[in-house]
């Protein structure tokens, strides 16, 4: 199968357990790759923007813990990465300027994978005839949007799922190509729980391409009326509200392990 990547400008450790099958299957052909390099929305206006939205402490509290993470990151640069495996690689900042469509269009990719670019739409999501494949951690037909693993844990659910997907012009909404279950334990954070979706879901997108590969093989179609709620991101207080239920989660089952040791 010939694949062409979409891909943000750092590949973390996950991303690079889940390219690095795909990159060595003799089965894939990697045809081309775009790096985002699409300036970021600047820290003041987004803020602002979701302070009016009611969520500005919540987004004051990630960014300051995004750039704690960022500090700590040990990502290599996404054109290196891909270069040194012999991979034609373009750093662009507009995936929907005419140049940019014709080169994908000029190798002909079976399909393309998303991991950056934000949300793709048309022209892009039919430049591939078996469409444009992108991770969801989380099931869509319960919990479409974000953050990973957020609602899951705080709706109290025993489960989660991780999802690769042929996108669709609406979000989180695509056919499902693989699907995998990812347990909630009650120690959980979100941090924890957010951490095993990812380590749980590497080997998907290897197995995800080879499946869409396969001859007479159809993603499965979620009907409109079985597609979960579309979620957000939460407000301070709801942030707060998880940091309570975890402890208190923690402390009960701290609890019973003392009980069980007891004579």
């Amino acid at each position: 199968m010939r694949l062409f990547l979409l891909v943000g400008p750092t590949v973390d450790e996950f991303w690079s357990a889940a390219l690095t099958p795909v990159l060595d299957s003799p089965e894939i052909e990697i045809v081309g790759a775009y790096v985002d390099r699409t300036p970021p929305v600047p820290v003041l206006p987004r803020l602002w923007q979701e302070l009016r939205k009611g969520r500005g402490g919540y987004v004051l509290l990630m960014i300051l813990g995004r750039i704690a993470r960022d500090a700590r990151a040990d990502g290599v640069p996404a054109s290196a990465f891909l270069g040194e495996r012999g991979i034609e690689v373009r750093e662009i900042d507009d995936l929907y300027a005419r140049e940019r469509l014709e080169w994908i269009e000029a190798v002909r990719p079976d399909c393309i994978f998303r991991s950056g670019f934000g949300l793709i739409r048309e022209p892009v999501l039919s430049l591939a005839a078996k469409g444009v494949l992108s991770y969801h951690h989380g099931d869509i037909r319960r919990y479409r949007g974000q953050p990973v693993a957020f609602w899951e844990l705080y709706r109290g659910e025993r489960e989660m799922a991780a999802t690769v997907q042929v996108l669709s012009t609406q979000l989180d909404a695509g056919r499902i190509v693989l699907q995998r279950p990812v347990p909630i334990r009650p120690t959980d954070s979100w941090r924890t729980l957010e951490r095993r979706a990812y380590r749980l879901s590497t080997d998907m997108l290897l197995e995800a391409c080879l499946r869409v590969a396969r001859p007479g093989f159809e993603p499965h179609v979620v009907a409109q009326s079985e597609l979960g709620a579309l979620h957000t991101l939460p407000n301070l207080r709801q942030w707060l509200r998880l940091q309570a239920r975890v402890l208190r989660r923690r402390a009960k089952a701290r609890r019973r392990r003392t009980a069980r040791r007891a004579p």
